[in-house]
């Protein structure tokens, strides 16, 4: 961009180099600008002021240049770009941002931590290219670390922390024999359970250790006709059908938190208990959500991509994005996991509010009745609900048009709570700002249109998943099994 032509009766100030536009559409109207490197003798010789936009180097030499000069105007914090030594000699002012870009720097460094032990750019990248459907899952990744920090913008990344707490492989199922043909339909004192889909390695020790599994398929209709329990590992249906062929099932165990690919109401029927991960999962994904929100905002997965395409040595810095702090976040259900999310980005200084069932007394933050309501006041809706007849499709496109062109949408919930085609419609023409999206509708289809767009940032049904989570999961599933077997309550049984 050309800085304003001069202007006659405005103080001159030199450009080390071109300001961003906004920068000097800000403040162009108040200065007559000039690059220094077309500065003529005479513009040289009476400026006072040299405003350095970036990291332009300011060199002795160029200082040596501008015998009228007085002060330096760095918009950094840092200042190891400009000669310093040069100014003390001729006793010229230097100044930098101070604290302007403090919160800014905070809030990006928490979301590339959270990016980096997440791997989210390289999720995203995977999901772009198809990898999900022709690949499967990617990688499990760590949650938070412990950290530290120095500096004022240390010292602020500790505020949002301190809310924080502290591929899948082929799946493999453990050798098996049908116990009613061994004779051990409790598989030689281990009590039965039923394996709706295939055990993943995580909880194989464990569970093979204290049960005898049986994949349900192999199971003959003696063991069907005896079996008690019932374990879904990943989402399997387990449909009216499914329950109605195992006449004395009494339990399904659920290794998600969710629990829509069971039907309900055939449990409710026949007095079955289910349970579910309870709360092992809510951390994780609450650190996710916060980290896909920051990725988002800052499109930090396009940024990645854009450096590692050189695109920075190339074509110049990537564009401005917009903040984290400061923005209204819309929670839609404020169970745990929406909870977490909550007291982590009002540490980010986000006003909170939220939609659930019915206001929560204990809640400090604001309650509105509906999804629509919430997004019309929000910055960022963020999903953490459950999936059910009542929630399917809560955002709708009106819920859209209400979050603005400027909003974001969030989803760790199911991909089930939102319009897909219509979020996908709102985001191509602009109703949508962007979406960070750890959910689909057709899992793993995700719709290729979402694969072109910089503005959202694409993941797998992995917020949930690190290796910490499956250790918190595994004495979970372990621990309602071993209750109801004891006839003791269940440790996360879920409401019919």
């Amino acid at each position: 961009m050309t800085p304003p032509a001069p202007a006659p009766g405005k103080p001159l100030v030199l450009l080390a180099q071109q300001p961003f536009p906004t920068f000097a559409e800000a403040v162009g109207a108040h200065y007559r600008f000039v690059l220094a490197a077309e500065a003529d003798a005479a513009a040289a010789g009476e400026a006072r002021v040299l405003l350095v936009p970036g990291l332009k180097a300011v060199t002795g030499e160029l200082i040596g240049r501008l015998p009228a000069l007085e002060l330096v105007v760095a918009t950094s914090v840092g200042l190891d770009h400009i000669d310093l030594d040069a100014c003390r000699r001729r006793g010229i002012v230097v100044t930098n941002a101070g604290g302007s870009y403090t919160v800014d720097s905070a809030d990006y460094a928490v979301g590339l931590v959270v990016a980096v032990l997440r791997r989210v750019a390289a999720a995203d990248s995977y999901f772009r290219r198809g990898r999900w459907a022709a690949d499967g899952d990617y990688p499990l990744a760590t949650k938070h670390k412990t950290l530290g920090g120095s500096c004022v913008c240390g010292t602020v990344v500790h505020n949002p922390f301190a809310q924080f707490p502290g591929g899948r492989d082929e799946m493999a199922p453990p050798p098996t024999q049908d116990p009613a043909a061994s004779g051990r339909h409790d598989g030689a004192g281990k009590p039965l359970v039923l394996l709706a889909d295939p055990l993943i390695p995580e909880l194989q020790p464990t569970l093979s250790t204290h049960y005898h599994l049986l994949p349900l398929a192999e199971a003959s209709t003696a063991t069907t006709a005896t079996a008690r329990a019932l374990l879904t590992v990943d989402l399997p249906a387990v449909t009216a059908d499914t329950i109605a062929a195992l006449p004395a099932l009494e339990l399904v165990v659920a290794s998600s938190v969710g629990v829509d690919h069971i039907d309900l109401a055939a449990c409710r029927r026949r007095r079955i208990r289910v349970s579910n991960a309870g709360d092992a999962y809510a951390t994780d994904a609450a650190d996710y959500a916060v980290g896909l929100l920051v990725a988002a905002l800052r499109r930090i997965p396009a940024a990645d991509a854009y450096v590692r395409r050189r695109g920075w040595v190339n074509h110049g810095d990537y564009p401005i994005t917009t903040k984290v702090s400061g923005k209204r976040v819309g929670i839609v259900g404020l169970g745990k996991i929406g909870t977490l999310v909550a007291r982590r980005l009002a540490a980010f200084g986000c006003t909170i509010a939220y939609t659930s069932r019915s206001p929560k007394p204990s809640s400090p933050y604001a309650f509105f009745p509906t999804a629509l309501a919430l997004a019309a006041d929000s910055d960022v809706l963020v999903l953490t609900c459950a999936l059910t007849e009542e929630t399917r499709h809560v955002v709708n496109r009106d819920v859209m048009e209400a979050l603005g062109k400027d909003g974001v949408l969030v989803n760790v919930g199911r991909g089930g709570l939102v319009d897909e085609p219509e979020m996908v419609r709102c985001l191509k023409e602009g109703v949508t700002g962007g979406a960070g999206l750890d959910v689909y509708e057709n899992e793993p289809d995700v719709p290729e249109e979402l694969f072109e767009m910089e503005n959202v940032v694409l993941s797998g049904h992995r917020a949930v998943l690190t290796p910490e989570s499956m250790r918190e999961v595994v004495e979970t599933v372990h621990g309602n099994l071993q209750a109801f077997f004891d006839g003791r309550p269940l440790l996360s049984p879920v409401k019919l």
